[in-house]
């Protein structure tokens, strides 16, 4: 069994303002997307990957691929949303997948994706056909319904089965592809729902608080501070 990585970095980064695209912005001397290519791309010891792109940032992503010697690693254009640019990137897979090898989703903005989560996300999914790693949830959780001045509480959610859902995802190459051909559910909040939907099991391991998301100019400062304290080496980019 194979296994393949596609990383997605073609969203618009809506919550990000001013800041612009969150692939880009430079932490700790490097871009993002930077940190992601090394935390999962490379750190994840795939047989190949895609990364879906933005048509203006392939000719830069390429250079990072080359820089991280991601040889076996190509790009595929994104799509309008996110389903759409998994679909792109694994039609781009397709001609190197067998049906049984294992894909590994995920999103770029989680750059500190640990080489622990890969392999516990790998090992499942190539065990059961699908898993996603997964938090407890530590907060209460209320249900609500909207009134005309705010929200009413309308009951409070037992936590002991919820779960905070992380990427990567993974999948035999067989189920997510067949998952996807037959979603008409309008857009998807991960590919774990894809699957859910045609009935197939989806088994959830450990995830990691560390493999946070980078959404909202808020996290700028947490991402800085993990990165200065992880003991990285400098900027390679010029390798």
């Amino acid at each position: 069994m194979k296994s393949f990585g596609l990383l997605l970095a073609a969203g618009q980064s809506l919550r990000m303002g001013p800041y612009g695209s969150k692939m880009w912005i430079v932490l700790q001397g490097r871009p993002a997307l930077a940190w992601s290519l090394e935390n999962f791309a490379a750190g994840g010891r795939f047989d190949g990957g895609v990364v879906v792109v933005r048509p203006e940032h392939e000719a830069e992503i390429l250079r990072w691929l080359k820089s991280y010697r991601l040889n076996n690693w190509v790009t595929a254009p994104g799509g309008r949303d996110r389903y759409l640019s998994v679909q792109s990137g694994l039609e781009a897979l397709r001609g190197q997948m067998d049906p049984m090898d294992v894909v590994l989703i995920h999103d770029a903005a989680r750059i500190l994706v640990s080489a622990e989560v890969i392999d516990r996300v790998r090992e499942a999914a190539g065990e059961w056909g699908a898993a996603l790693p997964g938090l407890t949830v530590i907060d209460t959780v209320k249900r609500v319904e909207e009134r005309d001045r705010g929200f009413d509480v309308a009951e409070t959610i037992p936590r002991l089965s919820l779960r905070l859902a992380q990427t990567p995802q993974g999948f035999r190459q067989h189920v997510i592809w067949e998952a996807h051909r037959h979603w008409h559910q309008g857009v998807p909040t991960d590919d774990a729902e894809v699957v859910e939907a045609l009935g197939h099991r989806v088994v959830m391991v450990e995830g990691d608080p560390a493999n946070r998301k980078l959404t909202t100019p808020e996290d700028i400062l947490w991402f800085e501070w993990r990165l200065q304290n992880a003991g990285h080496e400098p900027d390679r980019a010029g390798d």
